[in-house]
């Protein structure tokens, strides 16, 4: 289990039971520095760690909603949005992830929010796939694309595949 450490936000949601926060770094660094370098104001973050079990993508979907509302202050159909967004990540991460634990960042710097989804698990970079009609999954990636896009923001993996990431105006 990871050890509880304070969260860098000044406003920071409660935790769920299970869920540890924590200061890792997140391998999506390329993507940070950029993020970072052009907006160094107004900053607030969350990094959650969690057990990697389905039973955690309902928590991790309530601090981020919290987070998102409260601290971001997201308008509420927008929020509606990313609340998909998560749970179709920290998801896939928990379906799909190998590591023990599955983590949660989340930023918001300059009217810009940064959702990044960690399963900890190198493999090849997620790729949409092709469903029929009565396939009671696998649609997530299609959500997430169509969702991103309707934000205004943009999505993808890191090289390694084991991040997630999705920004989009607050």
């Amino acid at each position: 289990m990871v050890p509880a450490v304070p969260t860098t936000a000044s406003a920071a949601p409660a935790l769920a039971a299970g869920a540890c926060a924590t200061s890792a770094t997140h391998p999506a660094a390329e993507h940070e520095e950029h993020f970072e370098e052009h907006h160094e104001h107004q900053h607030s973050s969350v990094d959650v760690a969690f057990v990697r079990d389905a039973s955690r993508v309902e928590h991790a979907r309530r601090i981020g909603i919290t987070w998102l509302r409260n601290v971001c202050r997201v308008q509420a159909t927008r929020v509606e949005s990313a609340e998909v967004v998560i749970s179709e990540l920290i998801t896939n991460a928990v379906l799909h992830g190998r590591s023990t634990t599955v983590g949660l960042r989340l930023r918001h710097v300059d009217g810009q929010v940064r959702l990044e989804v960690n399963d900890h698990s190198p493999s090849g970079i997620p790729r949409s796939k092709r469903v029929g009609p009565d396939e009671e999954s696998g649609r997530g990636l299609w959500l997430v694309d169509a969702l991103v896009d309707e934000l205004g923001g943009s999505w993808g993996f890191t090289d390694d595949g084991t991040v997630a990431w999705c920004v989009f105006p607050s």
